[in-house]
């Protein structure tokens, strides 16, 4: 199943500069795999009620291609691309008016207990085999690396409004956190090309996270640590 919606590019997911934003696209993502996993009856809210369980991001890779302007049309098709016994890929295309690609998105999840936090197999929670993995019109490969020598940038605590209906910080305010290491300059220049994130650990409310950041040519790294453990890594190519 490919759900397709058709939206315009509203005030909520631009940036300063007027286009869509990077968190933006983050956001346009997690609209879109909520809105396809409610059509497929394996939401969030159904895992929780019916199945015990919770749906937890692994990774995430957004490539860039194109930017779009406030109050355009964005055209997003959504579906899985890849499944095994535990793991699911869901893959995100968005378009312009023209047909033109403004990104593409993977997104690699898996369901926990909650009673247990331990990883649950797809057809315990609803995932049946007519839930046909779709062919992916792209190629996206997680880089999920490992770096050192990096600079502490500020320690943040997590509030009540990062929190999400899983108690645990939300997939987006990891992105905050991560882009809030940039200026207004910074963002409105810098172009970014692809940003992959691996969500290592959960965070919750009052945690002290660490921002670390490496900057090379034309990459940074952001790692988001927790007691010197980490919670969130992540690398943006320019």
């Amino acid at each position: 199943m490919k759900l397709k919606t058709e939206q315009k590019v509203n005030a909520t997911i631009i940036g300063t500069n007027g286009r869509l934003s990077t968190l933006g696209a983050f956001q346009v993502v997690e609209n879109a795999l909520t809105e396809l996993t409610g059509e497929l009856k394996i939401d969030g809210i159904t895992e929780k009620e019916k199945y015990n369980a919770i749906w937890v991001f692994v990774k995430t890779r957004i490539k860039f291609f194109s930017s779009i302007l406030w109050n355009e049309k964005l055209s997003v098709t959504s579906f899985i691309s890849f499944k095994s016994l535990a793991k699911i890929n869901f893959d995100v295309e968005a378009k312009n008016a023209v047909g033109e690609l403004v990104f593409y998105a993977r997104v690699e999840a898996c369901a926990l207990d909650i009673a247990t936090m331990r990883i649950r197999k797809l057809v315990s929670v609803g995932v049946d085999e007519t839930m046909q993995a779709e062919t992916p019109t792209m190629d996206v490969e997680f880089a999920n690396a490992n770096y050192t020598n990096f600079e502490k940038k500020e320690t943040i605590r997590v509030r009540s409004t990062n929190i999400d209906m899983s108690h645990h910080t939300n997939n987006l305010e990891y992105i905050r956190f991560i882009l809030n290491t940039y200026s207004v300059s910074e963002l409105e220049t810098k172009i970014v090309k692809e940003m992959e994130v691996v969500y290592v650990n959960q965070s919750f409310e009052n945690d002290e996270l660490d921002v670390l950041k490496l900057s090379e040519q034309n990459k940074d790294v952001i790692y988001l640590q927790k007691e010197n453990k980490p919670i969130i890594k992540c690398e943006i190519l320019f």
